[in-house]
This record gives C-alpha cells, structure tokens and sequence, in this order.
C-alpha cells in the first residue's frame, strides 16, 4: 500500500507540472497572439498615416530637366491656380503639372537668351506677381509679400522661382514678337448666348435676313450691353471652343455659325465674324499676346529634347493632390465670403495669376 501511495505521488506531481506547463505556454501563446495582433494594428495603423499623410506629398511626380516634384509642390501650385482664378481649362493637378514643365523650361533653358535678372528685377517682379504698385516703399512691399505667401500657401522660393520664368518669359515674349512684327491676323467677332433656342433661332433669322446683330441683341433681350455681343478685334485661337468647336476660322466677313449647343444642350450659341484682317497692326496688348503665344511654342516645339520631361504621377497621387486643393479652396472661399481674405492690393489674397499655363506642357 505505501508502495501504491509513494508511485502515484510522482504521477501526479508530474501532472500538475505538466498541467502548469501547458497552462504556462498557453498563457504565453496568447500573450503572442495579443501582441501580434496589437502589433499588425500599429503596423497598420502606421502604413495608413504613411500612405495617407507621409508619403503622397513626398511622393515624387515629376522630373524637368535638372528638378524633381513631388506632390505636394503638385499641391501648392494647384491651388495657387484655383485661388488667382486661373483660366485654365484643366483640373488643378493637370494644370500645375503644366506650370512647372513650363516654367521649369524657361528656367533651364531660356535664361541664357534674355541677359541678366538683378535683384531690382526680382523685387519688380515680385511686385507685379502680388499685385502692387511698382512704386510700393520697402515697408509695403514686405508686409504685401509676407501676406501674400500666406494666402497663396507658397513658400518664398518657390513663388520667386515663378516670378523668375515669369520675367524670362516676358523678355523672350518681346524678343520673338518684335522678330516676328507689328501685325498680322486678327478677328472682329460678335456673338450672342441663351438658354432659349427658339428665341435664338428667331434672332439669327432677322440678322440673316439684313438685321444688325447688335441691336437686334439688344433689342431681344439677348444681351444688356454692346460690349457683351461685340467682343472687338481679337487674335485668332490657338485652341478652345473658339478654334475646335465653334471654328472661328472658317467663317469669312460677314459670315454666321449656325446655332451651336454646349454646356450638354443648356446654352445655345451664335457667332458672326463682323470683319477679319490678315495683317492688322496690333495693339501693345496684343503684342503681349503675340509674344506669349510665340514663347509657348518655343517651350513646347523647340526645347522638347533640351529639357527632358518625365512624369511620374499616379492616380492615387492625383486624388489626393485634387483633394487637398479642393479642401483649401472651400476654406478659402468661406474666408472670402466672410471678408477675411480682400481684395489682393496690399497682400490681403492671391491676384489673378499672371504665370503662363500651357495646356498640355512642355513634353
């Protein structure tokens, strides 16, 4: 009997060890599960801020030449767009994608051909980009600056490398433009909007019939002022509606565009080319106008293989820099309704851009 009792003392002895053993490791299986679990959230949660905060604005998008964009340089310069109301067709990532290959080709490639930029024509510059007189003292121009880089969420140099292609720009605008002369093709255009076609279709009519097209606005209700149906002496487009839609350039002196429907069938157009002239002399405007356009080409068809580009922007790195731009615009514009972000004299908001945006970019 105590020979039974002392070999089952060992037996169970072992069992409570194993038992504790077993109880001990699975104890330290769940405390492994419970890390490995705490671990892959962090782990997850982290891989969202990365992905989500970290990496898109340092995401490279874009190499010009010598330089490389990320996408938040993407976002700033979009929204510099959306707030100076550019008139860009394209949507802001788009059009800052442009804006860079384009200034970023002058930059590189055309400061050589217009002489040197001092630091008076930086401050000059400057001065015309935020809107302010050229005659503003030094303690205007720093309290404007200062509010301007604020409001248009630029930072200082990268605002002075635009004014900089801005300046090379328009050095070379007027270089090519005198080269190419003080006249040239231009259209006298007039042209009438309504959501009413059948109302349009009875004024187009009457002018077919020998009416006057702006009076015959006027008096149908059509427009409110001459100047809104007679737009003047213009250059001919290069693009757009005008060029691919409407085709300006095909109607000779005295010619009408049947009625034209846009907007997805809501408006109704009618154009009337008044007059056209194969070398009318332009004015000083349309010398800058002239001058631009010739610097666009020059961008786009002779430095293509001077200045490589190579973008790099994905569509994820498109939505979030649409994002942000549309999220700091909303904001901007409740400051404005509420009449804290003025008028841009004084550096209280971003004036109207003045930067050249190609569609379409330097390729």
């Amino acid at each position: 009997m105590a020979g039974s009792r002392q070999s089952k003392a060992p037996s169970k002895a072992m069992h409570r060890r194993d038992q504790q053993t077993r109880d001990a490791q699975t104890g330290e299986r769940v405390t492994l599960i419970a890390l490995g679990i705490l671990l892959a959230v962090a782990i997850l949660v982290a891989a969202g801020v990365v992905w989500g905060i970290v990496l898109p604005p340092r995401a490279h998008v874009l190499t010009v030449g010598s330089q490389d964009f990320t996408a938040a340089d993407l976002e700033q310069r979009g929204f510099f767009l959306v707030a100076g109301n550019s008139q860009s067709t394209d949507d802001p990532a788009t059009g800052a994608m442009n804006m860079i290959k384009h200034d970023e080709t002058l930059l590189q490639a055309g400061a050589a051909e217009v002489g040197e930029i001092t630091a008076d024509d930086m401050t000059a510059g400057i001065k015309k980009g935020i809107g302010i007189p050229p005659d503003a003292d030094a303690k205007t121009f720093d309290v404007a600056y200062t509010e301007f880089l604020k409001n248009s969420k630029l930072d200082k140099a990268t605002f002075e490398r635009m004014a900089r292609a801005q300046i090379i720009s328009e050095r070379l605008g007027a270089k090519f433009q005198t080269a190419a002369g003080d006249s040239g093709p231009q259209y006298h255009l007039t042209a009438v909007t309504s959501r009413d076609q059948t109302k349009l279709k009875q004024f187009r009519d009457a002018v077919a019939g020998g009416a006057d097209f702006v009076s015959t606005a006027l008096s149908m209700g059509l427009a409110t002022a001459p100047q809104n149906v007679d737009f003047g002496w213009s250059l001919p487009p290069t693009s757009g509606a005008l060029k691919d839609t409407i085709q300006v350039d095909k109607l000779q002196a005295g010619q009408m565009t049947e009625i034209i429907a846009r907007d997805g069938g809501l408006q109704f157009d009618v154009y009337r080319m008044a007059e056209r002239d194969e070398k009318r002399v332009y004015t000083e405007d349309q010398k800058k106008e002239v001058g631009g356009r010739l610097v666009d080409q020059w961008v786009i068809e002779q430095q293509k293989d001077k200045v490589k580009v190579a973008e790099d922007l994905s569509d994820g790195e498109r939505r979030w820099v649409l994002k942000r731009v549309a999220t700091a615009a909303q904001k901007l514009s409740e400051e404005r309704a509420k009449g804290k972000a003025g008028a841009p004299v004084g550096g209280a908001g971003v004036p109207p851009v003045s930067a050249t945006v190609v569609s379409g970019g330097a390729k």
